[in-house]
């Protein structure tokens, strides 16, 4: 994803996806009533920091704590993972939830911020966010510049066409066509070192669907959970074939600050053991669990 499990799995896992509600966009512990209640320790953000640490924060972790509020990059164009409700006008999405079950445990409230994809992992290092929580794919090029936590869930690389449109049997098939994806994504490294496809990039990966729709493109390549949602939406286009390939999806934040990598971590291993993720996943997944390996 932003930018591997048998085929017989993923007939199942790709069938239906997402659902959709309304919620608050600021405060960290303002969730959707699909979540379950994270189990926090008790305290002031300091000293809840300080029991899952051992020790007091220290560095951006410290900042964070100190400040009481902890600033997260996200990408509201990205649904469902994370979309502004057109009814509402509010931030929603698994990754919101996520961005607010995290906040919950450690005592803090969101600051959201929308930058481009592809400028976040220098945004993390110039301190514009602290954390990036929108679904982005552990890969070794990206560990160079940015810190991962331990994988929230886990998502499949696809490929989609047009309604009626040709159906790809394997990668080569896609020599000389046309392939549509978000920039600075592991779609894009993907096409481009493991196939001869012509690639078009897009600020992100939903801009690819009029082009495709109207034949500037002849594919796209996305995530599975965000192509579906697409066509629950009613965009005429369908799946290809099976997924490409299954990809571990965590949070980031900068290099060498420690300690808020493991309170980030505390925070998906308490919301992947209380079952906080789970519920999350099936609320806007449409019944399905991503949040473990099938």
């Amino acid at each position: 994803m932003r930018d591997r499990k048998t085929y017989s799995v993923v007939a199942v896992l790709l069938v239906v996806l997402v659902g959709m509600m309304a919620f608050s966009i600021g405060c960290g512990s303002s969730s959707s009533s699909s979540s379950a209640s994270p189990t926090a320790p008790s305290g002031s953000a300091m000293d809840r920091a300080t029991k899952i640490l051992g020790h007091a924060p220290t560095g951006l972790a410290k900042t964070i704590v100190d400040k009481g509020a902890i600033t997260v990059a996200n990408d509201p164009n990205y649904a469902p993972q994370s979309s502004i409700n057109p009814t509402t006008k509010v931030l929603e999405g698994f990754d919101v939830d996520t961005a607010k079950g995290m906040a919950q445990i450690l005592g803090l409230n969101v600051i959201w911020k929308h930058p481009n994809w592809n400028s976040i992992p220098a945004g993390l290092q110039g301190g514009l966010y602290d954390v990036s929580i929108g679904s982005m794919t552990i890969t070794p090029d990206r560990a160079k510049t940015v810190a991962f936590t331990d994988p929230y869930y886990y998502t499949t690389g696809q490929l989609f066409m047009k309604k009626g449109g040709t159906p790809i049997k394997t990668v080569a098939d896609l020599a000389g066509k046309t392939v549509g994806v978000g920039a600075a994504t592991t779609y894009w490294t993907f096409l481009k070192t493991k196939t001869k496809a012509v690639v078009k990039t897009y600020k992100t990966d939903l801009d690819a669907v009029p082009d495709l729709l109207n034949g500037n493109i002849d594919y796209w390549m996305t995530a599975g959970t965000t192509g579906n949602q697409a066509i629950l939406q009613g965009k005429q286009i369908e799946f290809t074939g099976p997924p490409i390939y299954y990809e571990d999806l965590a949070f980031a934040t900068k290099l060498g600050e420690p300690d808020l990598i493991a309170l980030l971590n505390y925070t998906i291993q308490t919301m992947h053991k209380n079952g906080a993720l789970t519920a999350m996943s099936k609320h806007w997944y449409n019944g399905l669990d991503l949040t473990v390996k099938q």
